[in-house]
């Protein structure tokens, strides 16, 4: 998003927190992490667990309050609830739904004051849930807008396909099936376990995940014999492009209960950044046939499959993988809904929005 919003013409400052582990991607230069292309502002505070991140709220709030910026943008509901005490606009981005009794109650106290300009939501299942649970809020003040991609950037000049599948000890005529994402409860890794062993002949590859989470699921793949899987971890954003390059079929085998990094459910209402990036590498995708998934993903941009059904999942690889004319079709229909997604437009149509 601030990549986008520079990109469109403004100045932008980020603040976040200052790491604690070294390792943390913040600490390398976010041009090769991120794969962005404009460069802005960034300031970090150090978070203390110890007193609940307050010296961390209270440092930005000091600066949001001395530089004035037109407009705080912000996924965080206690920064949108701060911004209300020192007469701040700000537009407040949701990715679930506030659920604690202090959650409940900043939100509820935003609406009572004018300087919250509106809500984002990534899904209109998150919306409606949202008004549901909530139904102080004001529907047309809620605005939904799903994660976007950065079209230009998966679009590699050369082909690395036979690079990227020597470097990964892949045999160059075998067919890739892959997965990008995380390794948490729900995101389907049991599936392409089971999708591996029924389909010897394909090659499985999943890319990202934390080194803990990719031991542990290497170590069923050894108890199942699976030796057609290959792990690579965490992959810097930039180097992704080579990997959907190398891939025949990208899928989503999400389950019906979807976890993040912080536990919790979000299969009803999430927006998975990754449907637009596999949108726009131009491969057929593979996805389950959930409400949240269907709000972007329909018949003619993908194949969609019950969660669970095993056999759909095997029928659905070997009809992309052998019938071509309806592969490409699909893939040349996602990637054309794509370029309707891109992370500039999302910040125009958001902007649009707004008003002082």
């Amino acid at each position: 998003m601030c990549d986008a919003i520079k990109g469109c013409g403004h100045q932008v400052t980020l603040y976040a927190k200052k790491p604690n582990s070294q390792t943390s991607p913040i600490l390398f230069p976010l041009n090769e992490i991120y794969g962005i292309e404009n460069t802005f502002k960034i300031v970090t505070y150090k978070a203390l667990s110890m007193v609940r991140n307050i010296n961390y709220d209270l440092s930005v709030l000091l600066q949001v309050l001395i530089n004035r910026p037109n407009l705080v943008y912000t996924r965080s509901l206690r920064a949108s609830y701060l911004c209300q005490y020192i007469k701040q606009n700000n537009v407040l981005e949701l990715h679930s739904i506030p659920n604690t009794l202090f959650n409940k109650f900043m939100l509820k106290s935003l609406t009572r004051k004018k300087y919250l300009n509106f809500i984002v939501t990534i899904s209109l299942s998150l919306k409606e849930k949202l008004l549901q649970q909530h139904p102080y809020l004001k529907e047309n003040n809620i605005f939904v807008h799903h994660d976007a991609v950065d079209i230009q950037r998966l679009s590699l000049k050369t082909d690395m396909t036979t690079q990227t599948k020597s470097s990964l000890e892949i045999h160059s005529n075998s067919k890739i099936v892959l997965y990008v994402g995380h390794l948490y409860e729900g995101r389907g890794i049991n599936i392409i376990h089971k999708l591996a062993k029924k389909l010897p002949h394909i090659h499985f590859l999943i890319v990202g995940g934390e080194q803990a989470d990719v031991s542990y699921q290497q170590s069923i793949s050894l108890k199942m014999n699976i030796d057609n899987l290959t792990y690579t971890g965490f992959i810097p954003n930039n180097q992704l492009p080579q990997y959907y390059q190398a891939a025949d079929i990208l899928i989503m085998p999400y389950q019906r209960k979807v976890s993040v990094s912080g536990g919790g459910d979000t299969s009803t209402w999430m927006s998975p950044m990754k449907t637009f990036e596999y949108m726009a590498s131009n491969k057929p995708i593979i996805a389950s046939d959930l409400p949240a998934l269907r709000e972007v993903l329909n018949e003619t941009n993908s194949i969609l499959v019950e969660p669970d059904n095993i056999q759909d999942w095997k029928f659905a690889v070997e009809n992309a993988l052998t019938n071509y004319q309806m592969a490409n079709k699909i893939a040349l229909n996602a990637l054309q809904d794509a370029q309707a997604n891109t992370w500039q437009s999302r910040v125009t149509r958001i902007l649009e929005n707004y008003k002082v």
